[in-house]
């Protein structure tokens, strides 16, 4: 059997150690929600909505994973996507985004 005072600082430590990602965490889908907010303003095309969620979610969370490639791609459909009235336009400006930033 452990200790009290082995296991109150096993606690504690397993307490800090979780206590650092959930703030980031935090922090990370605080930032997503902006993005959503600033981006998709009267965005009315669904393919267009989902692609400018997808942005902000991989520059906001995934960020550290993204290659310069990807962030430029992600940058392209945020510029370019928002005010988008149909899927067929979104359609058109994904594969812009695409060819313009090849992965």
């Amino acid at each position: 059997m452990m200790a009290p005072m082995t296991r109150t600082s096993l606690t504690l430590l397993a307490l800090a150690i979780c206590t650092v990602p959930v703030k980031a965490q935090f922090d990370a889908q605080q930032k997503q929600a902006q993005c959503e907010l600033r981006h998709i303003g009267d965005t009315r095309a669904p393919l267009a909505i989902d692609w400018i969620r997808t942005a902000c979610n991989r520059l906001a969370i995934d960020a550290g994973f993204l290659d310069e490639r990807n962030r430029r791609l992600y940058g392209c459909l945020l510029q370019s996507l928002p005010g988008a009235q149909s899927d067929a336009a979104a359609d058109r400006i994904i594969s812009a985004c695409r060819t313009a930033n090849p992965l």
